[in-house]
């Protein structure tokens, strides 16, 4: 009888990550997908293969893409990372993400107002991860309605609708099929000026503007990406949530799409495993991320398992993994201050592995 051989297929940058075989007979269970920034990109590190997301996909036997971006920000993980790579899950199809972002948005932005700008991007992505295609009424879909001047335009990649004058918008018919929540995915735009109201089943419900504030203005240039709303204690059965711009002017009001967030089966869900913001080593100084001036990492932290907690809490499999249990950003885990070595990794995707599903 034949021996059977190891065989470790790397990934090159740009292409399908790593698929390992133990000697025996391997089970693809999941596909993995990996987002985040230069932490989980494997920067100062000899191979980018020792980056923890190929760790973990060696582990657990399956594929990696890790499509993470050095310097980049809550904000730039829809519009750099998951869109231009077309990436919707599909209920027929079993993924696994894991986001671990905030490094970035902490030594750029800081604590304080900016905390909701995070909140909105973050939970943007971990959102549409996390529920599948299946699920979503995106523009042109079935249940979608515009009314009043428009453009149909595009979003990297993906199809939105503009409005073009107060009293215009879009309307998206969902079904609960039971109590619950819808989710809205909105374009958020440093550089409009537009407002917008919304309704469910005309009933007014609240009341936005497309540019937040702060700018989101991300180091490596996004000032386009997507929001996060959330309507939530609805009653089972259809619902129409309307969006009108009020604001007069040639600034418009996009919204990608919604969904209807109840009774979904947890087993044919996408999985996305959420991280908090690692440790950083910073010696003789007084900065950022260490244990004696933890400030703004702790609060982004508070940030991310609000997020994970109010999307686990409407049924989504959303997960938070620690990596403070597992890196301590001690010297022998560092490359520099922000950037852990192959040991940090290690310990990173130990990390990962705490919440990784079972087969």
């Amino acid at each position: 009888m034949p021996t059977l051989k190891r065989i470790v297929r790397l990934s090159l940058p740009g292409l399908a990550g790593i698929i390992a075989l133990c000697g025996c007979a391997t089970v693809h269970v999941y596909d993995y997908y990996a987002f985040g920034d230069s932490i989980t990109y494997g920067d100062l590190l000899p191979d980018r293969s020792q980056a923890y997301p190929y760790l973990v996909a060696n582990a657990e036997n399956t594929l990696v893409r890790n499509y993470a971006n050095s310097g980049d920000q809550a904000c730039d993980i829809i519009p750099r990372q998951i869109f231009p790579n077309g990436e919707i899950p599909p209920q027929t199809k079993r993924v696994v993400s894991s986001i671990l972002i905030g490094t970035s948005d902490a030594s750029n932005r800081g604590a304080g107002s900016y905390d909701q700008v995070f909140l909105q991007c973050h939970l943007a992505a971990v959102s549409w991860q996390a529920i599948p295609a299946e699920y979503k009424v995106l523009v042109g879909s079935t249940g979608f309605e515009a009314f009043g001047p428009g453009r149909l335009e595009s979003f990297a990649t993906s199809p939105i609708w503009t409005t073009q004058g107060a009293g215009s918008g879009v309307s998206f018919e969902v079904d609960l099929k039971g109590p619950g929540a819808i989710y809205v995915w909105p374009i958020i735009d440093d550089t409009s000026d537009a407002a917008y109201s919304s309704s469910i089943d005309g009933v007014t419900a609240g009341a936005a503007n497309v540019r937040t504030n702060p700018v989101m203005a991300t180091a490596n240039g996004t000032q386009r990406s997507l929001g996060f709303l959330r309507f939530g204690g609805l009653p089972a059965g259809r619902h129409v949530i309307a969006f009108t711009q009020t604001s007069s002017g040639s600034d418009g009001v996009s919204i990608l799409g919604v969904s209807a967030v109840s009774g979904m089966d947890k087993s044919n869900l996408p999985i996305v495993l959420v991280g908090t913001v690692p440790l950083q080593l910073h010696p003789g100084q007084s900065c950022c991320c260490i244990p004696s001036n933890d400030q703004p990492c702790l609060s982004f932290n508070n940030d991310i398992q609000t997020g994970v907690n109010l999307l686990a809490g409407d049924g989504l499999d959303v997960r938070l993994f620690d990596t403070r249990n597992f890196m301590f950003a001690a010297s022998a885990e560092m490359s520099d201050s922000v950037q852990p070595n192959t040991l940090g990794h290690k310990e990173l995707a130990n990390a990962v592995k705490s919440v990784w599903p079972a087969n």
